[in-house]
């Protein structure tokens, strides 16, 4: 597994919208746009401190890292507390629980008003999330869902962040009927997981006021190096065949996964595991013909 390219990092106090859509958009390329929400309040706003004293009393739903079960997409919280102990918590205390895809503007409306959309890009899918995590937090190897392109900016903290196109989708053994994988980035298993060998990401660490795009499609795996949080906003796919993909993921994939699980969740994870190394083997077998006479 190679992930030291490194992704390109860029001035986005001064990129136009034909420059990005020249070197980043239509070629689908991930970049870091430094300093790109400089131009908005949410910049210098958007501290602990501030979230703390201005909702610090909304009730959150938390997440830890499920290791222990990597068959189970997230969607019941493991614990919930108030706002403001949480982020207590992730600046103080050892903890692996995560918020995600909160959305934050629903407590606060008027939190919508400290930023804008940036003009670099069109077809904004206005529904913001914010993520917030604690240090050495792990955000398992994933896509996201409905195959939109990201703009993930970091607020506070820093994050590492792991990037695969989709094309390397079946050396990265995709789970079928959902958007995740079984691998540890960190820890690759070449024995059991051989395509790893083969497969070829890129790597960043996003500081605060770092956006970083993320094309639709890519898969992505992310650690939390200190405690902090992140806005993520988003355009519609790039292709029909991704719009088409994004609406298959959430709709006859999800629910197929869904119902198979309730009827045998443990046969399923295995039949999904099988169908995933059937696949990285013919992967290896296409870039590497020889492996057919193994």
């Amino acid at each position: 597994m190679d992930i030291q390219t490194p992704v390109p990092v860029v001035d986005g106090t001064t990129m136009t919208r034909k420059e990005f859509s020249n070197k980043f958009y239509e070629p689908q390329k991930p970049v870091v746009l430094r300093g790109l929400w400089k131009q908005y309040p949410a910049y210098t706003k958007w501290t602990m401190e501030f979230f703390k004293k201005t909702m610090g009393n909304v009730e959150v739903g938390l997440f830890g890292n499920r290791k222990e079960d990597i068959s189970k997409t997230l969607q019941v919280p493991n614990a919930t507390m108030r706002f403001d102990e949480y982020l207590n918590l992730i600046e103080h205390e050892p903890t692996d629980l995560r918020l995600f895809l909160f959305p934050i503007f629903k407590h606060k409306p008027e939190l919508l008003k400290d930023f804008d959309y940036p003009d670099i890009a069109k077809g904004y899918i206005k529904i913001p999330f914010m993520f917030f995590g604690p240090p050495k937090a792990i955000v398992r190897m994933h896509q996201d869902i409905d195959m939109s392109n990201v703009f993930l900016t970091q607020f506070h903290g820093r994050k590492r962040v792991v990037l695969f196109p989709p094309d390397q989708s079946e050396l990265l053994y995709r789970l079928p009927f959902n958007v995740h994988s079984t691998v540890d980035v960190d820890n690759p298993d070449y024995a059991s997981y051989p395509g790893l060998q083969y497969a070829k990401g890129m790597s960043t660490i996003l500081e605060h006021g770092d956006t970083l795009y993320m094309p639709s499609g890519y898969w992505h795996h992310i650690e939390y190096l200190d405690g902090g949080f992140a806005l993520s906003v988003r355009t519609f796919a790039h292709s029909l065949p991704m719009k088409f993909g994004g609406i298959w993921n959430l709709t006859v994939q999800r629910t197929t996964d869904n119902v198979m699980r309730k009827l045998n969740e443990e046969k399923w994870f295995e039949y999904k595991k099988k169908l995933a190394r059937n696949r990285a083997n013919r992967a290896m077998r296409r870039l590497v013909p020889e492996l057919s006479n193994d």
